[in-house]
């Protein structure tokens, strides 16, 4: 049940102590307690996003269960954990406490790959975009002094030649570059 402070501190060297006032939110009692809670820890974490991979840390409660799948709030990005090393050995779950590595993947972001017909030659560019954008058949696409129009996209189980589709579910999106006509 959610509780509201009055007053307290909060203080503590080995673990976290909590002693104050609190006032219970949902039917008004009024009670003292005293909490008392591990400090959290710092595990490292590398987190991938495109060619480069970065180092930063994230805190836990020493008990707190993490998983491969789970996902992380870093500040203005979100990564998913792809792998999680605990004593010498990548494992699916473990507690935060037993933890030395966790490998995860930016999951805000995606690349959308996308190979454009330019004349003779087909060229290759990355489409950067959020996970749940829209692309169409038929869209126009700016890739920076191009522009290309989509004629089909490829997800991992059919390829679309009509209608849309969410940026992480495509593979890889095929188009030619349109000319522009200029006004003179």
């Amino acid at each position: 049940m959610p509780h509201r402070v009055l007053r307290g501190k909060v203080g503590g060297k080995a673990d976290l102590v909590f002693e104050g006032v609190v006032k219970c939110s949902k039917c008004g009692v009024v009670r003292s307690v005293a909490t008392r809670e591990p400090r959290p820890i710092s595990v490292p974490v590398i987190v991938s996003w495109l060619e480069s991979s970065e180092r930063t840390t994230i805190e836990f409660s020493p008990t707190e269960a993490v998983a491969v799948g789970n996902s992380l709030d870093l500040g203005e990005s979100r990564a998913e954990i792809t792998a999680i090393e605990s004593r010498g050995a990548r494992v699916p779950a473990a507690e935060a406490k037993d933890i030395a590595t966790i490998w995860a993947k930016r999951v805000d972001r995606v690349r959308v790959k996308f190979s454009v017909n330019k004349r003779n030659r087909t060229v290759a560019h990355d489409v950067i975009a959020v996970p749940d954008e829209e692309f169409a058949v038929g869209d126009i696409v700016d890739l920076g002094k191009d522009r290309a129009i989509v004629h089909h996209i490829r997800t991992r189980h059919r390829t679309l030649r009509q209608g849309s589709v969410r940026a992480e579910e495509i593979v890889r999106m095929y188009g030619r570059v349109v000319r522009e006509r200029r006004s003179r």
